[in-house]
């Protein structure tokens, strides 16, 4: 495999069917090059991929028993892998819910102390989740993703132990160092699964089942908080320690659950006959190979080069500070909801189940834009929505006057926090147009990374000072929205300028040319002048 890397001799070709868009393999020093016009088939002598377990280059299937394949796994791994997200953001809820149960003043501090620990939180999550995919390409990101559920729900229930704010901040230290790796190592997983054209909408459900997990912590706090005196523990800590316990219990089931890939489905909870017959598990392996390449490379080690790619690639960094700027803005309304609610007016328990509305809201219009994003493209231009939507709330709060009623307060506040989420289809944005594979992985650290270093400037946008309507940070989340439009649209603008660039210089070539620049360049993967990104 790492001759597969180091030669970089296989390219995508693309042949533009009636009814299909079929992407096939071709080696470019062989003579033996052809483009299928049956679905999914592909002619390749390529010794490396004979070597991928389940590829078969002989291979032909029917677009509905591709479609009968990705099912199964929508079915059998998608809901699981929606599970284990589910509960790590239960725990980032039931922060903020804590929050407005007056977890700072048990413990004796102030907001602006919550805030110090989740900027704490943000840059040591950010530190542990640039190793954690060199781990989970090691060991195997189905191995990794259980180890680190168990360490983190330990981590969840010892908030039951904290007194005060050094032990506080240990948890939160903790706790982000164990949850760091897990979206990382879940994101490399599922791009082994799926075609690119099939991932945002996956990763939207990815990341909208925090919506789903921030409105049941709403409701279950409602009831968990009036536990509050029980057994000597605050409400805020019943809740914390039922989290804990739960996540242990997924976390036992994911050692038995998830596959190393689709050939090992048989045994454990998956059943003694596993999830497909023989000749669906090729066509599982098969399918994504030939989307995308460089997925050939999925269990090769993270190479030096790789690193190098990855740093010099000035696109990627245009990826990671759209994520670094614009995901900022989520960090202060999404921390503060519930208690701008409660401030507004209304009781500690109603507020928390009032945040309902705006996190099942903003899942269903991120689901919608997603799969819009799917099937026309145009990632750039849909993530503009969830810009454009989370502005005019931010534009509301702070316009709101001095006697404006609790309901309208709840309306902006709501408007605001149900703004689409455009992070799981940037991400399948980003990964689609990076080769090769562990420049990949890397990159997909990096911005998980970045969505939570973001939150170090993010947690002291909205301070104790500018409570409880924080005007001066509903000004600074407007100006970054700003920001974050300019930037969706300027990457957008790039990438389709330099396919035209390398398209013009690409045909002006002659054949000879061509056979002469893939024996001789050095550009590797997405740096190519033969390789076209996707808008």
């Amino acid at each position: 495999m790492s001759d597969l890397k180091n030669k970089e001799e296989l390219v995508l070709k693309e042949d533009l069917s009636e009814e299909n868009k079929i992407v096939v393999l071709d080696k470019l020093n062989s003579s033996k090059t052809s483009i299928s016009t049956t679905y999914g088939a592909a002619e390749s002598d390529t010794d490396e991929l004979r070597g991928i377990e389940g590829y078969d280059e002989t291979l032909q299937w029917t677009e509905d028993e591709e479609t009968k394949v990705r099912r199964i796994i929508d079915w059998r791994l998608m809901p699981f892998t929606l599970l284990t997200a589910f509960v790590l953001n239960m725990d980032r809820t039931n922060h903020s819910n804590a929050i407005s149960d007056h977890l700072a003043q048990d413990l004796g501090f102030t907001n602006d102390g919550v805030n110090n620990a989740i900027l704490a939180y943000s840059v040591i999550f950010t530190a542990f989740t640039l190793p954690s995919n060199f781990v989970a390409k090691k060991i195997g990101a189905y191995r990794w993703i259980p180890i680190l559920m168990s360490s983190w729900a330990i981590v969840t229930w010892a908030h039951v132990l904290i007194h005060n704010y050094p032990s506080y901040m240990t948890v939160r230290v903790l706790i982000a160092a164990t949850e760091a790796g897990f979206i990382p190592a879940t994101l490399q997983y599922l791009t082994t699964w799926y075609k690119t054209n099939e991932l945002a909408t996956r990763l939207a459900f990815f990341w909208g089942i925090q919506s789903v997990a921030s409105a049941f912590s709403g409701l279950i706090s409602f009831g968990i908080f009036r536990l509050r005196g029980v057994a000597g523990l605050e409400g805020w800590k019943w809740l914390f320690l039922i989290d804990g316990i739960f996540t242990h219990v997924v976390a036992f089931v994911a050692f038995v659950y998830l596959p190393k890939n689709a050939m090992s489905t048989r045994g454990y909870l998956r059943g003694p006959k596993g999830w497909f017959t023989d000749r669906q598990a090729k066509i599982a392996v098969t399918r994504v190979i030939r989307d995308d390449l460089s997925k050939a490379d999925q269990n090769v080690p993270i190479t030096r080069e790789d690193i190098w790619l990855a740093l010099k690639d000035t696109k990627l960094w245009t990826h990671l500070v759209t994520t670094f700027v614009g995901m900022m803005t989520g960090t202060p309304i999404g921390t503060y909801l519930p208690s701008i609610i409660r401030d507004a007016g209304f009781p500690v328990t109603t507020a928390n189940l009032l945040t309902m509305p705006a996190y099942l809201g903003g899942l269903v219009f991120s689901l919608l834009i997603a799969y819009s994003s799917d099937k026309y493209g145009e990632v750039a231009l849909h993530a503009l929505i969830g810009n454009i939507w989370q502005m005019v709330g931010y534009i509301a709060l702070k316009a709101l006057p001095a006697n404006a009623t609790r309901w309208q307060l709840f309306g902006a506040a709501t408007v605001t926090m149900a703004s689409p989420s455009w992070h799981g289809m940037h991400i399948a944005y980003m990964s689609a147009n990076l080769a090769p594979a562990g420049k990949r992985a890397i990159a997909l650290g990096a911005i998980i990374g970045a969505a939570n270093l973001d939150g170090v400037p993010g947690s002291q946008i909205y301070r104790a000072s500018d409570a409880p309507r924080y005007p001066t940070g509903n000004l600074v989340c407007i100006i970054l929205n700003v920001v974050t439009i300019f930037l969706f649209i300027s990457q957008r603008v790039r990438y389709s300028m330099t396919n035209k660039y390398r398209e013009k210089k690409w045909n002006g070539m002659s054949d000879a040319d061509k056979e002469q620049y893939n024996k001789t360049t050095k550009h590797k993967g997405s740096d190519r002048l033969d390789y076209r990104f996707r808008i």
